[in-house]
C-alpha cells in the first residue's frame, strides 16, 4: 500500500507512511521500498548474493527473507530455519531489536563503483526526504503497467 501511494498516488515517502499510520497500525519496511525504487530506475540489475550456515550441527537448514529485491543493492534482513526453529546467525550482521521484539541478520548490497548512476539513486533514496521526480513516477508507472492484471 505504502509503496503505490509513494510510487502511483505521488506522495512523498514520508509522507505517506504518516497518512498509512493514522489509519492503521503497520510496520512498513521503508529501506526496502527505497531499495526497490532504485531498482526499477536502474533496471533491476542483479547482484549475486551468497549466505552461508556455520552453525552448528543440524539437518535442515532454510532462508526466509524479503520477497524483492534480493540480489538488487540495498539492505535485506533475512532470518534462518535450522531444523524447524526461526534463528539468527551472532556471527554474521544482525539488525537491532525490531518493534516486534524481532532480531534478523541482514545483508548490505551495494554497486563496486561509488560514482554509478545506481549508487547516486540508492544515496538519494536513502535519505529521509525521499521523493520521486515527474519522470521517475512515469517510468515506475510503465514498469508496474507491464505485469499481467489478475481476473
Amino acid at each position: 500500500m505504502l509503496a503505490y501511494m509513494f510510487w502511483v498516488q505521488g506522495y512523498k515517502l514520508s509522507e505517506g507512511n504518516s497518512v498509512l499510520l493514522s489509519k492503521r497500525p503497520s510496520f512498513p519496511k521503508l529501506d526496502a521500498i527505497k531499495s526497490a525504487t532504485a531498482d526499477i530506475l536502474t533496471g533491476l540489475r542483479k547482484k549475486l548474493v551468497t549466505l552461508t550456515w556455520k552453525g552448528g550441527d543440524c539437518s535442515t537448514v532454510e532462508v526466509s527473507g524479503l520477497d524483492i529485491g534480493w540480489g538488487q543493492e540495498g539492505c535485506y534482513e533475512y532470518k534462518y530455519i535450522v531444523d524447524g526453529e526461526w534463528t539468527y546467525n551472532s556471527s554474521e550482521l544482525v539488525t537491532p531489536v525490531n518493534k516486534d521484539g524481532h532480531v534478523n541478520n541482514y545483508v548490505q548490497v551495494s554497486d563496486d563503483d561509488p560514482n554509478s548512476i545506481t549508487a547516486a539513486l540508492q544515496k538519494r533514496f536513502m535519505g529521509d526526504n525521499c521523493n520521486l521526480m515527474k519522470d521517475e513516477r512515469l517510468k515506475i508507472r510503465k514498469f508496474l503497467e507491464a505485469f499481467p492484471q489478475e481476473e
